[in-house]
């Protein structure tokens, strides 16, 4: 008896208070639409709007005598006379003595390569802070070279190309600061 009585309560509420809700549902999405509208024009109109995060790769090239990053997941590396699977360490490149070397996290392997062309896949960085240095950034349509810049990148996900006199990432990046 209690189980007819729940259902039949039950039932009762959903076609005395949902229906009506539900057929109410467009004027109440209007008349929200419309504050939402208002604020939206006033000075605090950011309540109701959220950033929109647009996802443009991008390419950095820079051009450092010497530079070191350790990417925070593994990534592979392909060289000109080998390659590297699932490698997660420490990178150090030095341009002008052409030398590359890879150091092994957790482990004393320590990997010299010359460099002629070394590309990284699966590159995953956390901060790039370029300062003081010949660089060019791309993306799009916009596009700045300078002789003397600075750049920041944060969590930075791609892949990297290291070759005879620069380095180049290109990919995807939450947030990028030049000056």
């Amino acid at each position: 008896m209690n189980k007819a009585i729940t259902l039949l309560v039950v039932a009762l509420f959903l076609s005395v208070v949902i229906a009506p809700a539900v057929r109410a549902e467009g004027l109440l999405s209007d008349i929200f639409n419309s504050i939402k509208g208002w604020f939206e024009s006033s000075p605090l109109g950011n309540i109701f709007t959220s950033p929109v995060k647009r996802t443009e790769v991008i390419r950095l090239g820079f051009y450092p005598e010497t530079y070191e990053f350790t990417p925070t997941d593994f990534v592979n590396v392909s060289t000109n006379t080998s390659g590297l699977s699932n490698f997660k360490g420490t990178i150090s490149v030095d341009l002008k003595n052409k030398i590359s070397t890879f150091k092994e996290s957790g482990s004393t392997l320590l990997i010299r390569e010359s460099i002629g062309e070394i590309g990284i896949d699966g590159l995953k960085l956390a901060s790039i802070d370029l300062k003081g240095m010949k660089l060019a950034l791309f993306s799009g349509n916009w596009n700045e070279t300078t002789e003397n810049g600075s750049v920041t990148l944060n969590d930075f996900l791609g892949k990297g190309t290291i070759k005879d006199g620069y380095i180049e990432f290109e990919g995807n990046a939450s947030r990028v600061n030049r000056g």
